[in-house]
Parts: structure tokens; C-alpha cells; sequence
């Protein structure tokens, strides 16, 4: 009887422990939707957790040097740890090194802003960004997800997915709506990715953010499994779709060249 007892205090001890990293994990992502930082209450209700159940939390999480108090203790930030924990990625792949000199010639070409993303679970993260010269940027920046119903870079990705988890992905979630060019019905985004397969490339004519246009390439692996993609993104007042298409060629080739340079650091995305 003792037995059965010691056993179900110490699964009910891991079942707490569990939750409480759940839950610590939803604080970071908390905090990283809010650049200014965010007050003890505004965690809470965010999370739905209690305050004093948050409050703990944040003690734990600042003690490991996740979260930074500032100096009357009334916000809580995150700090750069989390950044030197994805730049050991980054830097231990040389995917910067290798990726940066392709994406600095897009740049420079079309005077445009060029990104790299990788797909992570079900969207895409930005790990390469060239800026545009021009005084309108993009607010994108490396860290920063993107959808993959209605991005450029993310339909890219989306397309080439085998076609069970691609339509898990499209079938069994909410297609949200950014803007009104937004794809949200299942079967038109079905058929639109059907076409980005037969040409290669995807499109996106301000269907995240309204008055920006992409072009984008997929990444694949060594096994031909899609990792991620290659973009040129412009604000749509300055080029049009002619134009953004024009530089197709361009884009392709340095995502071919980029794909064989990286084709053995893509086999740990798989």
C-alpha cells in the first residue's frame, strides 16, 4: 500500500512539474509579443494564470536569467539569453556565413529586403535578413514567425510539405485573416499551393501585411523534404507584381546555390 502511495505522490510531484514548465514557457512567449515589457497583472491576464502563480514563475525565470526586471520592478522584459541560445544554433550551423553573401546580392540588386527562413513545427521562423536601402522598411526581424497560409516564404514551405501534414495544417486550424487578399477557405488554398508547385515560386500580394508583395523559393533538404524558404520582399507602392516577378530567375539561382551550400546542416531541420 505504502508503494502505491510513494508512486502516486511522485507522478503527481512530475505532473506539477510539467505544468509548471508549461506554463513558464507561455510566459516567454508572453513577453516576447511585448518589445516594451509587460507588469506583473498584464503577464497574468495574458496567460490566464493568477498572479500569484505567475509571480512565481517570474521569479524562477528571472533567477535563470530568462527575464529582466527593470529598475522599479514594475515590468518584466526578456532578457538576451534566449537570443544567445539561438545564435549557439545559428552560429554552429555557419548558416549566417554561408547565407548572408546570397541574400546581400539580392539586396543589392533589386534594392529590396531579402530573408531566410526555416520552418520550426508549424511556421516559419526568420533566421537571415538584408534591409532594404530605402527609408520604408520591413518590421519583420530574425526570431520573428511567420504564418504559412499567407506569407510569401511560408507558402513556399506550405506547398512542398508532404501532402498529409500539408493538409493537416490547412484542415484542422483556422486560416486566419490578416487583410482582405487573405486565403482563408481550405480548398482555394489547396488549389493556390497547387500552383506554386507546378511554377516553384510563391507570391504574396499583401495578403499578411497589406501593402507588402514577396516573392519566395523553397529550401530543401538532402531527402528533397522542404526546410524552408528564400524570399524578396518590397513594399507594393514601389513594385509591382511584373516587376517582383522579374527577379525570379535571380532568386532561383542563389536559392540553388544556397540549398548545395547548406544541403548537409538542412538534414538536422528534418
Amino acid at each position: 500500500m505504502s508503494r502505491r502511495i510513494e508512486s502516486s505522490n511522485l507522478q503527481a510531484n512530475n505532473t506539477r512539474k510539467v505544468r509548471a514548465l508549461s506554463r513558464g514557457l507561455c510566459l516567454l512567449e508572453v513577453l516576447a509579443a511585448a518589445p516594451n515589457g509587460l507588469s506583473l497583472s498584464e503577464i497574468a491576464d495574458e496567460a490566464n494564470l493568477s498572479k500569484s502563480s505567475t509571480h512565481r514563475l517570474l521569479q524562477t525565470l528571472v533567477m535563470n536569467g530568462y527575464i529582466l526586471r527593470d529598475s522599479n520592478g514594475s515590468q518584466y522584459h526578456l532578457s538576451f539569453k534566449l537570443l544567445e541560445l539561438s545564435s549557439s544554433l545559428i552560429q554552429d550551423i555557419n548558416l549566417s556565413m554561408v547565407a548572408r553573401p546570397h541574400l546581400e546580392h539580392l539586396a543589392q540588386s533589386t534594392g529590396e529586403t531579402v530573408h531566410l527562413v526555416l520552418l520550426d513545427h508549424n511556421t516559419a521562423v526568420y533566421v537571415e535578413k538584408v534591409e532594404s536601402p530605402n527609408p520604408i522598411r520591413m518590421y519583420s526581424h530574425i526570431g520573428m514567425r511567420a504564418p504559412l497560409h499567407c506569407t510569401g516564404v511560408g507558402k513556399a514551405i506550405l506547398a512542398f510539405l508532404p501532402s498529409e501534414r500539408r493538409d493537416a495544417l490547412i484542415n484542422n486550424q483556422e486560416l486566419q485573416r490578416y487583410t482582405k487578399n487573405t486565403i482563408t477557405n481550405p480548398e482555394e488554398l489547396h488549389t493556390h499551393l497547387a500552383e506554386i508547385r507546378k511554377c516553384g515560386y510563391s507570391m504574396d500580394d499583401g495578403e499578411h501585411e497589406e501593402h507588402v508583395r514577396c516573392l519566395a523559393a523553397p529550401l530543401f533538404a538532402r531527402n528533397g523534404q522542404v526546410v524552408g524558404a528564400m524570399s524578396i520582399a518590397a513594399i507594393s507602392y514601389r513594385v509591382d507584381m511584373t516587376t517582383l516577378l522579374s527577379w525570379w530567375p535571380s532568386l532561383s539561382e542563389h536559392a540553388r546555390q544556397l540549398n548545395s551550400e547548406l544541403i548537409h546542416y538542412f538534414e538536422r531541420f528534418i
